[in-house]
């Protein structure tokens, strides 16, 4: 199989795994990640000995109305990116400096619908962990949740986060990713939303936080490294 068969193949599987379901109707997630892809193979160079090294880190550049529409997913989309970057990577024996860094930018002189990518000299700032809600008091007693991307919370079995309570509302609240910041939103539940015994209509997450959603309790945790 030649370099760039292996590249389309590595494209096509993660792509299908990691953005078909979530984004069923919107192609953007996966139209950026085999730019991303097409990007590192044109800066890929190979070495005196033959090793073949690529850029590691890229930002992606959109309008700001693309933007705000991908900005709730926006941490989960740039981890999903990175990894494919060092799946292809690996598959066709690419080596980076650092790990694949990507960073989702808006871009006020973009077209609504382009999308633009550049390869970053500076060093990507490392991520912080993100932060985790587990369950304390309530259903599923063994209940951790990631906050990768916005999730709705509430007593509505579509729900993301979905609680067996009759103090929760069928739609509770949302949480919400604002950059790095993990930000709950309350619905206008019947029972309130608090943080720390204080009821919030918007509130910004900290490790260390307890949020309640009617009577189930939540400790808001940073996420260990795997």
């Amino acid at each position: 199989m030649s370099w760039l068969a292996r590249i389309e193949e590595a494209c096509a599987g993660f792509i299908e795994r990691a953005f078909a379901n979530m984004f069923p109707s919107d192609v953007e997630p996966a139209q950026i990640a085999r730019k991303l892809v097409a990007t590192m193979e044109a800066g890929t160079q190979s070495t005196e000995s033959r090793a073949l090294t690529a850029p590691h880190a890229y930002a992606v550049y959109v309008h700001p109305s693309d933007y705000e529409r991908l900005r709730p997913h926006r941490a989960y989309l740039e981890e999903e990116w990175a990894a494919l970057l060092n799946e292809v990577a690996q598959r066709v024996g690419i080596s980076f400096a650092q790990p694949p860094a990507v960073q989702l930018r808006e871009a006020g002189d973009a077209v609504l619908g382009a999308i633009g990518i550049d390869v970053l000299d500076e060093p990507v700032p490392a991520k912080p962990q993100p932060i985790v809600l587990r369950m304390v008091k309530g259903m599923p007693a063994d209940g951790r949740y990631p906050v990768l991307r916005e999730l709705r919370v509430g007593r509505s079995s579509e729900s993301d986060i979905f609680l067996v309570d009759p103090s929760v509302s069928r739609m509770h609240a949302t949480l919400e990713l604002d950059g790095d910041r993990v930000v709950v939103r309350d619905a206008g539940s019947t029972n309130g939303t608090f943080v720390n015994g204080e009821r919030v209509h918007v509130h910004t997450l900290q490790p260390g936080d307890r949020v309640a959603f009617g009577k189930t309790e939540m400790a808001v945790e940073a996420q260990e490294p795997a």
